[in-house]
């Protein structure tokens, strides 16, 4: 927040570095060197984009690629755990998060198989699946508690939802994942941040993506 509050006074050109703030101060600094953070654009084996997107966190099973001279890159939906959205003031920009999770939500991931933990923690082989990329939205400000977050996610129609959504400022937290926490406030909604962001990462243990239709003409 004192990273954020500092930027506040700025020109708007030198304004949005939210994304950086949050990685370099928070996400990268809390969970371990496995993961790896970026920002671009996802494609499927459908052909579908995403748009840009502000962090994308991949498993470590499978490439994404780079953009020469640029932080951007492409990722396989198939390669990404989640995404998160970043914003300002999450209530304010919130007709945001849903133009953006919209963009993602028809993107799916294709496997061929996929070894993942179940609800009671053992791992479950599972046969050809597809699934969505869960989008978490953050804000350094909004929302004042968790009950809130919840309502607006709920309000989104199913197949475009926002799967999570935290607010720094207040530590108002809920996620509709399953096997995610459902909600939290203040120190615990941050630390369910942390927590849920690391189940995400490695619910899916080893995969064996269907990678034939991105060589489709």
């Amino acid at each position: 927040m004192a990273h954020h509050a500092a930027g506040t006074r700025l020109p708007s050109a030198c304004k949005g570095n939210e994304r950086e703030i949050l990685v370099r101060e928070f996400l990268a600094k809390v969970l371990p060197p496995p993961f790896r953070f970026g920002t671009g654009a996802v494609i499927d084996s459908a052909g579908r984009s995403s748009g840009q997107l502000d962090i994308v966190v991949e498993f470590p099973f499978l490439p994404s690629f780079p953009t020469p001279g640029a932080p951007e890159r492409v990722y396989l939906a198939d390669s990404v755990a989640f995404v998160i959205e970043v914003k300002s003031d999450l209530s304010a920009q919130w007709h945001q998060i849903e133009d953006k999770a919209a963009q993602l939500a028809p993107l799916r991931r294709s496997w061929a198989g996929h070894l993942h933990f179940g609800p009671h923690g053992f791992p479950n082989n599972a046969g050809p699946s597809e699934s969505q990329i869960p989008f978490i939205a953050v804000g350094f400000e909004g929302f004042a508690n968790s009950s809130a977050l919840l309502a607006k996610i709920s309000a989104i129609a199913a197949p475009s939802r926002v799967h999570g959504a935290a607010v720094i400022e207040t530590g108002a937290y809920a996620c509709t994942v399953a096997g995610a926490t459902a909600s939290a406030d203040g120190t615990a909604g941050l630390f369910a941040l942390c927590a849920d962001a690391a189940y995400l990462a490695r619910n899916v243990m080893i995969a064996q993506p269907d990678l034939s239709g991105y060589l489709a003409p």
